[in-house]
């Protein structure tokens, strides 16, 4: 089952740090693990409309790449490691995105940020 829904965070990146999260305890489960799992299952059921959607753009107009990330300083209460993300467009369509822990604690918000920053630039070089 966590197979799936690591398969569905393809199209619906909404969820997908709550499955990684709910993937770290894998190893010994707990009843509110179980109850998270159910949540997102639930919460999948309810908006299955919902999620990416390829779109056509026109020839006569250049594709722009667009990129937004951000960083939520210190807030996983396990590790207190940030939690960076990033989406990049090309036109209208998402074509590459991300959200992870960072390796190293940053002593300020404008650390983190600047750490994320440079691995959107990273990716945005790569593309």
């Amino acid at each position: 089952m966590v197979g799936a829904l690591q398969y569905a965070t393809l199209t619906r990146p909404k969820f997908s740090f709550d499955v990684n999260k709910f993937c770290q305890f894998m190893v010994a489960p707990l009843d509110s693990h179980w109850t998270v799992m159910k949540r997102i299952l639930r919460y999948l059921k309810g908006t299955l409309s919902h999620g990416l959607l390829l779109q056509t753009t026109s020839i006569a107009k250049p594709l722009n790449i667009r990129a937004f990330c951000g960083v939520d300083w210190a807030s996983d209460v396990d590790d207190r490691r940030s939690t960076s993300g990033a989406a990049i467009f090309l036109g209208p369509n998402l074509i590459s995105w991300w959200s992870c822990k960072q390796k190293v604690n940053g002593r300020s918000n404008t650390e983190a940020e600047y750490r994320n920053i440079a691995q959107t630039s990273t990716e945005l070089t790569w593309i």
